[in-house]
């Protein structure tokens, strides 16, 4: 059966690629040349990419998802200017102090470059390890701006949660064409601050003034009573987008309050979180409420998601269903990490080096790189400037709903620091 099914994925391949080539399409033009037009053999010298995630402990879910998107694009593009490219794996285990023992470790191994972590802890502890050694590295999924900030060599593959906000915005002013937008915030929730100040912050250029677009504003507790108080806020105010985001048991309560109130004509808008298995599975319950949120699925939407789609991205599902099986979703932490693969091996090929800085500077020199996610440019801190990938649930599984058409910068800590400051006074 396996055996079967590796044969219908290599002739949808074939097809695919031969598809690719009459149409003009280039997606391939910066891997053919490097990578397909030459076997690996075992003779061949070895090259080390490290593997810095956590395979146990709380973050584990989300690091093994990375993992098997790093595996698969190793798979695929296992050779690069003469050099065998073998991984390296260390386990974080969730932890700071293990952070720091296994990127310890894993330099010892002169790794070219390092993958990793999820965790924005796991990150900065290894950021200082990291750019002592001088060796380029890049985090698949964590967002804290200061991963990047403290070290020239650390690299980011997702975008910032302020950027995700920002997507958001876009979504509902331009898209949407929303002007009555609330935002509920959960109380001393500090977790989801740099995503609702970027949405606000946007909301605020797009419309001119802040007060013509958001309507309502509420920080509440996750109790039946505040849910159902701001939901009343929400009706008032004429509310037909808003952003709301708490846990995924407190998120069915909340859409429950909204059915028995006649509110699912609203789009509620969340973070990535949205898109985990358990809150899929949990949307089963309220079929009729749509909830967009940033994520990067590899399965298409609408037509101008299905337009930004890469042909990578259609590359990544044949082959993550014949390596793991049919059944298994692929998760955007997955994709993310066959993305960050993709993109270290491009800058050694650039770099025609495996010296760390030449590699660093090469990710740097790296321009509109086709990947799963999207389309790949970094700037001088080594965040990705791109548009923002935001998607829905439909038939039980996480589809492509939007593609900005505006591209985001991610912002430096001073910057969110002194905007809040600004907002306050």
């Amino acid at each position: 059966m396996r055996l079967g099914r590796r044969k219908t994925a290599l002739i949808l391949i074939i097809t695919f690629c031969m598809a690719s080539l009459m149409s003009g399409c280039t997606t391939f033009d910066s891997f053919r040349d490097t990578f397909l037009s030459r076997e690996t053999e075992d003779s061949m010298p070895v090259l080390t990419i490290g593997v810095l995630e956590p395979q146990t402990g709380k973050n584990s879910e989300r690091g093994r998802n990375e993992i098997k998107g790093i595996e698969l694009a190793n798979s695929i593009y296992n050779n690069v200017d003469g050099y065998r490219i073998v991984l390296s794996k260390v386990d974080t285990q969730s932890k700071v102090s293990a952070a720091r023992t296994a990127v310890q470790g894993l330099l010892e191994m002169k790794p070219v470059a390092i993958i990793g972590s999820t965790g924005n802890a796991e990150s900065l502890a290894a950021s200082e390890y990291i750019n002592g050694a001088q060796i380029p590295a890049i985090t698949p999924s964590a967002t804290n701006p200061l991963i990047t900030q403290n070290s020239e060599y650390y690299f980011r593959a997702c975008i910032t949660e302020s950027q995700m906000g920002e997507g958001l915005a876009e979504y509902a002013y331009r898209e949407l064409k929303s002007r009555h937008i609330g935002i509920i915030n959960l109380k001393n929730d500090s977790s989801t601050a740099a995503l609702t100040d970027g949405f606000s912050d946007k909301i605020k250029k797009l419309a001119k003034k802040r007060s013509k677009a958001i309507k309502y504003e509420a920080e509440i507790s996750a109790t039946e009573e505040e849910m159902k108080g701001a939901l009343e806020g929400i009706r008032k105010t004429g509310c037909d987008v808003c952003f709301v985001s708490l846990g995924t048991e407190a998120m069915n309560t909340f859409f429950t309050l909204a059915e028995d109130m006649r509110m699912t004509d609203i789009t509620y808008l969340g973070t990535r979180s949205f898109g985990s298995p358990a809150f899929v599975d949990m949307m089963k319950n309220h079929p009729d409420i749509k909830v967009v949120f940033p994520y990067s699925s590899v399965k298409s939407g609408t037509e101008h998601a299905s337009e930004a789609q890469t042909e990578e991205s259609q590359r990544f599902s044949i082959e993550y269903a014949a390596r793991y099986g049919e059944s298994d979703v692929p998760s955007d932490n997955a994709a993310l990490g066959y993305d960050a693969y993709l993109l270290l091996i491009n800058a050694i090929h650039i770099a025609k080096s495996t010296d760390g800085t030449a590699i660093k500077e090469a990710m740097k020199e790296l321009k509109e790189l086709k990947g799963v996610t999207g389309v790949f440019s970094f700037d001088e801190s080594g965040n990705i400037v791109r548009s923002v990938n935001l998607s829905t649930i439909k038939d039980n599984q996480v589809v492509t709903e939007y593609v900005t058409y505006e591209e985001t910068e991610a912002k430096q800590l001073e910057e969110l620091e002194a905007e809040q400051e600004a907002e306050g006074n």
